[in-house]
């Protein structure tokens, strides 16, 4: 038996740093805390952009790092405690980030939001169905960060399927994205959610032909 890698977890958690650190950087760089934003009417506007996309990528990241854990693909990896808390660590960042974008349309003087038309789906003024897979999306992310630590006791078939819906909340945020947002018409929001379809596609692709391979090889063992 191939004992766990070491550096494999100190690698995790260094590439957490920097994806957390990039997605700061690009919240700075593009002028969120700055003194001209604040005394801006739609400062609001700006930060419910920003945030939807920076939760965007970080719900992806930590997709495609709970699909990389959970498969064969590394087969010298052994995800460990810290690899599992780093992951769940993201999620949680990445509702953090989806709850700040939805509950800055409150004070958004361009199309106001009441908290119940955030927290219900498809009720809004803004394109509701659009915005209402968001909502669901977001839900559905929540409940799958909280079963990290409901694990032992919900089991782990529970969990493993709980885990699948956030393939469907992965989609729903991708439409919404799509068709909500004022930034999908720009080319460089459109190429990041091609890539970060393309990524979770090519992941998913990877998980069913090794499943395939290795259900292949057990009925010729069988035989």
């Amino acid at each position: 038996m191939i004992k766990p890698s070491p550096w494999m977890d100190r690698l995790a958690f260094l590439f957490s740093v920097i994806v957390i650190g990039a997605a700061a950087t690009w919240i700075i760089q593009n002028g969120l805390f700055s003194p001209a934003l604040s005394q801006s009417d739609n400062w609001a506007w700006y930060v419910i952009r920003a945030s939807g996309l920076t939760a965007y990528i970080l719900l992806t990241v930590s997709i495609l790092w709970g699909m990389a854990l959970s498969s064969k693909i590394f087969k010298n990896w052994s995800p460990g405690p810290l690899s599992m808390v780093l992951h769940s660590g993201l999620s949680w960042i990445a509702l953090a980030f989806a709850a700040l974008h939805a509950l800055l349309l409150i004070v958004d003087k361009y199309v106001p939001y009441q908290l119940s038309e955030i927290l219900i789906p498809f009720i809004g003024p803004y394109r509701p169905l659009a915005v209402g897979l968001g909502t669901i999306a977001f839900w559905v992310v929540l409940v799958v960060t909280l079963s990290f630590s409901l694990k032992k006791r919900i089991g782990h078939r529970v969990w493993k399927w709980i885990h699948f819906t956030s393939y469907l909340a992965f989609v729903m945020v991708t439409v919404h994205g799509l068709t909500a947002g004022t930034d999908a018409s720009r080319l460089g929001v459109r190429l990041m959610l091609v890539a970060a379809v393309a990524l979770v596609s090519a992941f998913v692709f990877v998980r069913v032909a090794r499943r395939d391979q290795k259900g292949a090889h057990s009925t010729r063992a069988e035989a």
